[in-house]
């Protein structure tokens, strides 16, 4: 019991420690949690945000790049060449500008007249003659602009969006516009998704979609609009949300090992206050129990080693004090002892010498009675003779009263075998209330001995008959066992001696019965009490101390 105490204790503070190392957890995992997941957040958006820039500084210098490529074939003296002919009413040839166009970053390059017509392209020569409605529009001396062109490619004419600029050739004297830039195709689509790390999209109404790169779990988006087409970055959340786990995982990491750091400190400061505790326990228990030489080590410090110490003194006191006492009890009980003994043998005595001297003087005159009065005499003689040894044995029983050999056993089940065997007298009800399995060490001979003693008391306590009943019941750490009657009950001012040697309430009793009781209690480590009953009668009850049944074998 008492290292189910200190295991008790050694947990509550284990606990605790672990509360106390918890509530930081609790408070700081969930807050930087979510700081984390905020500074993920954003670190998201400023990726999808420079993506954007990316992608704004990659048509600026696209835009500037077509600029100064389109004015750089205006001015190209075989551009020029090719306007004058045109101004002199020859037709150039419908690929004349791919000579132009040769060296230079421009996939879409046309010449066209004042009103429009394709006159030469050196990227889809056979619209030489038509005009082309992109291309059309664009003015001439204005920056670079987006426009669906028709393109050529392996899966025939798309229309595509195209970043073109016109500038006009000076030798035709405003007959000839150069029309020239990019077409943002696959191609310029990959480079733009490696330059920014990001998913790219390109798509308009009536444009053929352009697609490349990744953008894996959660994807913020960036969206660049272009006049006809719409630019669209994606930055994926994988590479954040496998960090921000990593993150998390290392923290949670960080708070287990924490926990398990403090449940350790915990461990072995609960251990350093609960072993002098539980010492100490157990030696209150051992006390208790009558061990009063019982001392606990000096271990612990502070206030523990200060009670520790107090306990050890008060224990020596004790010990000094209670063997006084006992000796001091020990002396005045077999005093009371002799005194009953002495009174118990003079009440037969003084009937036997009368009887003695009476035959005795009818002996000496010859008297002719004396064979009557013999006869008269001699049984009650004998009965005075017998009651004399009865008194013998009883006192020779509470004198000769063994050390209890104790073993466990189960005190319900053992009662109520014991009660199988035990009959009462005709006009006496036995009635039995079980209680639960009560585990105890008791020797079974000295226990069988005071119940008898116990019903035998109860039973002469009616003698026009009653009942008496036999309970068992649990009582915190003690099993108790109560006989009670239906008589008179025992007196007040008796009942506080009734369990010393030599008294009794019978006319015809001891006084050692329930004397011989209190002392087979005390040899089980309990006590014997002496109560009255709620309908008026006699109640004993029997305390002894239980006992863990796990792992015994309990026989009743």
């Amino acid at each position: 019991m008492a290292a189910t105490r200190g295991m008790r204790l050694r947990t509550l503070l284990l606990l605790a420690f672990a509360l106390l190392a918890l509530l930081p957890l609790a408070v700081t995992v969930p807050l930087a949690s979510r700081r984390i997941e905020e500074t993920f957040a954003r670190e998201l958006a400023a990726r999808a945000d420079a993506a954007a820039t990316l992608g704004s500084t990659e048509l600026d210098r696209l835009r500037a790049e077509v600029e100064q490529s389109v004015s750089a074939c205006a001015a190209d003296p075989l551009t020029e060449a090719v306007a004058l002919q045109l101004e002199s009413g020859l037709p150039p040839a419908a690929d004349a500008m791919r000579g132009v166009a040769e060296g230079r970053p421009l996939t879409v390059l046309t010449l066209r007249d004042a009103s429009g017509v394709t006159r030469s392209s050196a990227f889809l020569p056979a619209r030489v003659g038509d005009v082309e409605p992109g291309l059309s529009t664009v003015r001439t001396g204005e920056a670079p602009v987006l426009v669906p062109v028709e393109v050529q490619n392996a899966e025939g004419v798309q229309l595509r969006p195209a970043l073109v600029a016109a500038r006009p050739v000076e030798a035709a004297r405003g007959t000839a516009i150069l029309v020239g830039g990019q077409v943002l195709d696959e191609a310029w689509v990959s480079r733009l998704a490696r330059l920014t790390a990001a998913r790219v999209e390109l798509q308009g109404p009536g444009l053929a979609p352009a697609a490349a790169g990744t953008a894996e779990g959660r994807t913020v988006r960036r969206a660049l609009p272009l006049g006809p087409a719409e630019l669209t970055l994606g930055v994926g959340s994988a590479a954040v949300d496998e960090t921000r786990a990593t993150l998390l995982k290392a923290l949670v990491t960080a708070g287990a090992l924490g926990l398990g750091l403090a449940l350790i400190a915990g461990f072995l400061f609960a251990r350093g206050i609960t072993r002098p505790v539980e010492a100490l326990t157990e030696g209150v228990r051992s006390v208790a129990g009558g061990a009063l030489d019982t001392r606990v080590p000096a271990t612990g410090s502070g206030e523990v080693r200060v009670l520790v110490d107090a306990f050890n003194r008060m224990a020596e006191d004790l010990g000094h004090a209670t063997r006084a006492l006992r000796a001091a009890e020990q002396a005045a009980a077999w005093e009371g002892v002799a005194r009953s003994l002495a009174h118990e043998l003079r009440n037969p005595l003084t009937p036997l010498q009368m009887s003695l001297e009476t035959l005795l003087a009818a002996r000496k005159a010859r008297d002719g009675r004396f064979e009557a009065l013999f006869v008269e005499s001699a049984p009650a003689m004998l009965e005075e003779v017998e009651r004399l040894r009865r008194t013998i044995d009883a006192f020779a029983r509470f004198a000769r009263l063994p050390a209890a050999q104790l073993e466990p056993l189960d005190l319900t089940a053992w009662t109520e075998q014991a009660l199988g065997l035990a009959g009462a007298r005709p006009g006496v009800a036995l009635r039995w209330e079980p209680g639960p399995p009560l585990a105890v060490r008791a020797d079974r001979d000295q226990l069988a001995q005071l119940l008898h003693n116990l019903l035998r008391n109860a039973e002469e306590a009616m003698p026009s008959g009653g009942q008496v009943t036999v309970r068992t019941r649990g009582d915190a750490d003690r099993a108790v066992l109560e006989v009670e009657d239906t008589g008179p009950g025992i007196p007040a001012d008796a009942r506080a001696r009734v369990l010393e040697p030599g008294v009794t309430t019978k006319a015809s009793g001891t006084g050692l019965g329930l004397a011989l009781g209190a002392r087979i209690a005390q040899g089980h480590g309990g006590t014997l009490e002496v109560d009255t009953a709620p309908g008026g009668g006699a109640l004993l009850r029997l305390r002894i101390p239980r006992e863990a049944a796990a792992g015994v074998r309990l026989t009743p």
